[in-house]
């Protein structure tokens, strides 16, 4: 406590003289002491006026101006959210009509449906989980089709198997013949007027393609009667055939056909069993065969020379006829040379076709 008699504690604080309230006289005890000067006013903010109490400001005996009272301002009859917000009061069931340009309060005109109210914008949360949704279907979608194409892909490798080669062969292999020639042309015009002289002699076409042709000559001026048969043909792969079905196995199969037709004929041909020889030089393989043929008093004598080269085979076939009509017999060596210079000369025109 300070002493009786002591001045007063000076402030720590220098007075506002500027303050409302503050004496800027001298006191009487303080006269000796030098006193600050006056400070410049500053600015202030302009007093407010003086507030009425809430139950003043509003009149309750004064005639009420709203012509309605507020949604908000009745009581609540509609339940409440845990976090007490209440929810939306459902919509009237007459709504004011919505210009085109936003504006309301007009009712729709008769004959008219009210317009429809325009949707507020979502917000921020509302966008962010639309996005979200966007991006889950698309990745659930992408990843579904994914899926499938693996599943596609394990299908396709899992159930196919490699072609398997065929057992046997479809095409021309290398070196075999394409076509063979005419028949009619094939033979030299050499050999043709050596055994069967040009006068008396008829050419007979039968057959001409580009696998297969057959051509026909005959001799018929006494004391001779001839008969010349060529064939060629130029076969193609066949499944049925021996070994891999190739054109060259399959003319082999023929070449032995016509040579076991000839050992073993039918039982009503008038033809017997053709005595074989091979031959060398003509092809890869070649054979005579000679047979003789008596049929009601006309004795005939045949040869056949059949040669095989690759997938082609030549067919020469050589008649004389004997007969008591004014032709004489015609010795077989004579017509095994005619056979065979025959199919030498044909063998000749089938080297030169085109091969595959």
């Amino acid at each position: 406590m300070a002493e009786q008699g002591s001045p007063p504690r000076r402030p720590a604080r220098q007075p506002d003289l500027g303050r409302r309230g503050y004496n800027r006289e001298p006191d009487s005890e303080y006269a000796g002491r030098q006193q600050p000067g006056p400070r410049p006013d500053r600015h202030r903010r302009p007093e407010r006026p003086e507030r009425q109490p809430v139950w003043q400001q509003a009149d309750p005996f004064a005639p009420d101006t709203e012509a309605e009272v507020p949604p908000w301002a009745g009581p609540s009859i509609y339940a409440a959210r845990p976090g007490g917000t209440r929810l939306r009061p459902p919509r009237p069931a007459e709504e004011e009509y919505a210009e085109p340009d936003g504006g309301a309060g007009e009712t729709p005109p008769a004959g008219h449906a009210p317009a429809p109210r325009l949707r507020r914008r979502p917000g921020r949360a509302a966008a962010a989980r639309l996005r979200k949704s966007r991006r889950r279907v698309l990745r659930w979608c992408g990843m579904a089709i994914g899926a499938c194409v693996v599943a596609a892909v394990v299908f396709v490798i899992a159930t196919h198997h490699p072609a398997k080669p065929l057992p046997y062969v479809t095409t021309l292999l290398k070196g075999e013949f394409k076509s063979v020639p005419n028949a009619c042309t094939a033979v030299s015009p050499g050999v043709l007027d050596q055994y069967l002289p040009a006068t008396g002699r008829t050419k007979t076409e039968q057959f001409t393609g580009s696998g297969t042709s057959e051509c026909t000559f005959t001799l018929d001026v006494k004391p001779q009667f001839l008969v010349l048969e060529i064939e060629a043909q130029a076969y193609q792969p066949f499944a049925a055939a021996t070994g891999n079905g190739s054109a060259s196995q399959n003319a082999l199969d023929n070449f032995a056909a016509s040579q076991a037709v000839l050992t073993t004929p039918t039982p009503k041909s008038p033809l017997p069993v053709a005595q074989i020889t091979p031959l060398s030089g003509l092809g890869q393989k070649a054979f005579l065969a000679i047979q003789h043929e008596h049929v009601a008093g006309i004795h005939t004598d045949v040869v056949h020379v059949v040669v095989l080269l690759r997938n082609a085979v030549i067919t020469i076939t050589m008649q004389g006829q004997e007969s008591g009509h004014g032709f004489g017999p015609v010795p077989d060596a004579t017509l095994e040379a005619a056979g065979q210079a025959a199919a030498r000369s044909v063998l000749a025109q089938v080297r030169t076709q085109p091969t595959a």
